[in-house]
This record gives structure tokens, sequence and C-alpha cells, in this order.
């Protein structure tokens, strides 16, 4: 069985209509002077109210940084403050013009460049991303080049509040498919690979029967193969891509290299193309701990006694 069909990614009663029309009716009208103090408000009430995950994100960020006591403490806090802004935003998305959005965007240019570079080839593009930052933000980006993008997500929640998001995110170019929903999804996708489409992944949740375990900052866990699988089955390159959150209401996008994978007797090549990726999500974890929303247990085997890391340099 896997992980994601032995508990949810998060234990909380708090994901329902209710608490998304409170948010993306009444925030994004308040001045900021009201809105950084609710944002500190929220955060508490949330570790004080959330012990679950509060539990599990500390467990997982004591592994990432190696941090304990008060430092560790302080990057919980600011990671259950960032994912404040994280919910917040999805106000902001619904009504930000793209024009100004990408005013917002540090290094967007270079992405740019780097995206444009990899869709002229016409190969399509496997686009990897992570639950880091704000996700769904950069989906928003992909509206300037005119190219379909096909979403993979896995919910384990009713539609009556993942339309909340949906709504958010939509553009016309945009098609979001439900992982399970159909058992030729993986044909679909390739095939949209091969009109050089787009094919957007997270790539840090295990979720269905294609997963691997891979060592992961010194401790195995699982991982999903499927956005490597497509790589090597179409020969499409895969981006790996990140928005991140940055001082004020300004974001940074945060692009790796393309990557390709060569084909060769399986599972060996999946191996290998895993380990190329897992090094990128490695790197931008490291330096985004606190943007790396999963309130869950991501290595549910090990304990307390992670093995110590030096702290991370963050990025300026």
């Amino acid at each position: 069985m896997s992980r994601s069909a032995q508990h949810r990614w998060y234990r909380h009663g708090w994901n329902r209509p209710l608490s998304w029309e409170l948010v993306l009716r009444i925030t994004p009208r308040l001045p900021r002077f009201i809105l950084v103090p609710l944002h500190h408000l929220t955060t508490l009430v949330c570790l004080i109210c959330m012990p679950g995950e509060r539990a599990a994100a500390r467990r997982n960020l004591r592994r990432v940084t190696g941090a304990t006591g008060l430092a560790l403490l302080v990057t919980l806090y600011r990671l259950f403050h960032n994912f404040s802004r994280f919910i917040v935003a999805y106000g902001e998305m619904r009504d930000l013009g793209l024009d100004e959005f990408r005013h917002r965007l540090i290094d967007v240019e270079q992405a740019e460049v780097a995206i444009r570079g990899v869709l002229a080839q016409g190969e399509g593009m496997v686009l990897a991303t992570m639950h880091l930052g704000h996700w769904d933000l950069g989906l928003k980006l992909f509206s300037r080049f005119d190219v379909p993008v096909h979403v993979v997500m896995l919910s384990d929640d009713p539609q009556e509040v993942t339309h909340y998001a949906d709504d958010a995110r939509a553009w016309a170019g945009l098609k979001v498919h439900g992982m399970g929903d159909s058992s030729l999804l993986a044909v679909k996708l390739m095939l949209a690979l091969k009109r050089g489409e787009v094919v957007a992944i997270q790539v840090d949740r295990p979720a269905g029967s294609n997963v691997m375990s891979m060592s992961f900052f010194g401790e195995k866990t699982l991982l999903p193969t499927g956005p490597v699988q497509l790589a090597l089955a179409t020969g499409a390159p895969l981006l790996p891509v990140f928005v991140l959150f940055d001082r004020d209401d300004r974001y940074r996008l945060l692009t790796s290299p393309p990557m390709r994978f060569e084909r060769g007797e399986e599972p060996q090549a999946t191996a290998e193309a895993m380990r190329r990726l897992v090094e990128v999500m490695e790197s931008v974890v490291a330096r985004y701990p606190d943007q790396w929303f999963n309130f869950y247990d991501v290595w549910p085997e090990s304990s307390e006694e992670a093995p110590r890391r030096e702290p991370a340099r963050r990025a300026r």
C-alpha cells in the first residue's frame, strides 16, 4: 500500500469552505498594517491548535537543517507564518494582473529565457516543482508562453474545498488532471509532451504505485517517479522551477538547469534520474526549509534521533 493511501498530508479539520471564504473575501480588503499582525496571530493559533502538524514539521525541519532548541523553534514558526502567506496569496491570484504579478517576481527574466529555450526545442517539458513557496503562482506565469499546461495533482479534499484554489489558478491554457482519475493518464501526458506541451508535477509527495525509496537528507523515504519516467519515455527535458516568498509582497523565481535523462535498463535508468533530481530537491529545500510545506512525517520510520546537519545558508 502506498503512503498516500495510509494517511493524509495533514490532520487538522480547518480546510473547509467557511475557512476559504473568510480568507479570500476578507484578507484582500485589509490594509497592510492590519494584515501583517493578522499573519502572526494566525501563525500562533495554528501552532497551538495543530499539534500533529507541528510535531511532524518539527521532525522534518530538524532532519533538513540540523537545528535544535530555539533555532529549530524559530524555523518552525517561520514555516507556519509562510504558510499563512501562502493561503492568503490565493486571494491575490484571482485579481492580480499578469503584468503586475510579473513586476513582483525577482529573477523573472532569467527564468523566462530558460523556459522559452526549452519550449523552443519542441520536445515538450516536464515542469518539476515541490510543495515549496507558492507553486500555483508559478503556473500563472505560463499564460505568457501560449502553450497548453497540464497539471497533475493529488487531493484528499472534496471539490467543495478544492474549487477555491482551482478557480484562483485557472486560465484558458491550463488543464488539471486528478491523479488516479484515469488509467490512461500516463498516455495522455506522454501525448501532450509529444505535442510540445508542458506537464507540471510536484515531486516531493509519493502517491500511487510509481514510487521509489531514495536517500533524502541522509534517510530513505518514498518519492514519486512519475516525472522522471515521463521524461525518460518521451525524451522531454525536465525543468525544476520554484516560486519562493521574498520580502514584502515580492517573489523569487528559482530555475535550475534543464535536465535530460539517458534511457537504459530499468530500474537502473529511473534510479539514476531520481538521484539527480533528488540532488536538486535537497539543494532547494536546504536553502528554503521554512517554505517547504509538508506537515506530515516525510520520513515516517525515522525518530527524533535525526542526524545533526550543518544549518544551511539562506539565499539572499
